[in-house]
């Protein structure tokens, strides 16, 4: 996400604040957000110190205000002001803001931030169209993880998502969705088939997969395991399915190294893209993609404390949420080991790195 996005007109629309009010631009507290972030923050109450700390010529690369121009003084929005724009801007308008994502390729993924939960109010369920390398495209707040299957409509609106193909998971294998998917949206399905849809689970698990070649084989070590993962591809005439077209079966052979246990699980895929559109090589890739996508909630909770995250005020939870899903495709890009051992090294300059990772002059 190049910091060049945030001036975009969107800016002025976003802002929650009064005009008159006004002291610090709106694109200047967002990026304050994103670098302190970037530097290890995990709350709102951490992003006001860095901002309070950051030297003169940081502030300067972040456009903040000049309250002395004679000397070129600058001065950082307050911790008080941090919070009350965090927590009252309204998370669709902080993703216009932040967003210059391609969408040839939409993973759905919802995950409740489960520090959020008060006695009266259930925890924060953010939904979020993401691309592949894990940029937000959208988020809207859902009521809880029930109430997904509706809001996958939702978090797709504004998009232009003609031609794309769209990843969910078991949740979302809906017909209504399928529908309006292809039918509405001219767009594709990825969805993953489980037992939450018996009838299709069993059409699909038991097609005849044993005289299925196997097409294609992909094989990975790391994090303390070895996996190899085959892919088995059919056609779908007789699925009850609307506008399937294939039907994959992902088998999953992992080998924990330390221990030298085994496990095999089976994964089922339907989707509406045609062979024509799609080689087995490329909806293994769609299906590797949602995994990895899925398996961010854990670097969310590990490297950013998600769920242990007090922040309850507003649309306070869902953009931090949001912020932590932006900066997560950036620090992966830096090539480290983990994303914690990336966050630890922009520590180490942590007024100079994140903004040299944004791109601000």
């Amino acid at each position: 996400m190049p910091a060049s996005a945030l001036s975009a007109p969107a800016e002025e629309e976003a802002d929650p604040r009064h005009r008159r009010g006004r002291r610090h631009r709106l694109g200047c507290i967002v990026l304050i957000c994103l670098c302190a972030v970037l530097a290890g923050a995990r709350s709102l109450t951490a992003v006001g110190p860095w901002a309070t700390n950051a030297p003169q010529h940081t502030l300067a690369r972040l456009g903040a205000r000049t309250t002395c121009p004679e000397l070129g003084v600058r001065t950082a929005p307050s911790t008080a002001t941090i919070r009350r724009v965090l927590t009252s801007l309204d998370p669709t308008a902080l993703t216009r803001m932040t967003t210059t994502a391609d969408l040839a390729v939409l993973i759905s993924d919802g995950k409740s931030v489960r520090g959020s939960r008060t006695r009266d109010h259930q925890s924060v369920h953010p939904l979020a169209a993401m691309t592949p390398t894990g940029n937000v495209a959208s988020q809207v707040r859902v009521a809880n993880k029930t109430s997904e299957i509706g809001a996958l409509q939702d978090v797709l609106d504004g998009l232009d998502i003609e031609g794309s193909v769209v990843s969910a998971d078991a949740l979302h294998t809906q017909t209504d969705t399928a529908q309006h998917l292809v039918s509405e949206r001219k767009a594709h399905y990825v969805l993953t088939v489980k037992r939450n849809q018996p009838t299709l689970f069993n059409q699909v698990k038991v097609l005849p997969w044993a005289k299925a070649p196997t097409l294609f084989t992909e094989t990975s070590r790391g994090h303390g395991r070895q996996e190899r993962r085959t892919v088995k591809v059919l056609t779908a005439p007789r699925i009850t399915f609307p506008h399937a077209a294939q039907v994959l079966r992902v088998h999953r052979w992992v080998k924990e190294l330390a221990t030298g246990r085994v496990r095999r699980t089976y994964a089922y895929v339907i989707t509406s893209l045609p062979a024509e559109r799609a080689n087995v090589a490329r909806l293994a890739g769609l299906v590797r993609d949602h995994w990895r996508i899925e398996a961010l909630h854990h670097v969310r909770d590990v490297s950013f404390g998600e769920d242990a995250s007090r922040v309850r005020t507003g649309h306070g939870p869902q953009n931090m949420a949001m912020l932590r899903n932006l900066v997560i495709p950036l620090l992966a890009e830096l090539g480290h080991t983990s994303i914690p051992e990336a966050v630890r090294w922009m520590s180490y300059e942590a007024f100079n790195r994140p903004l040299d990772l944004l791109g601000l002059a």
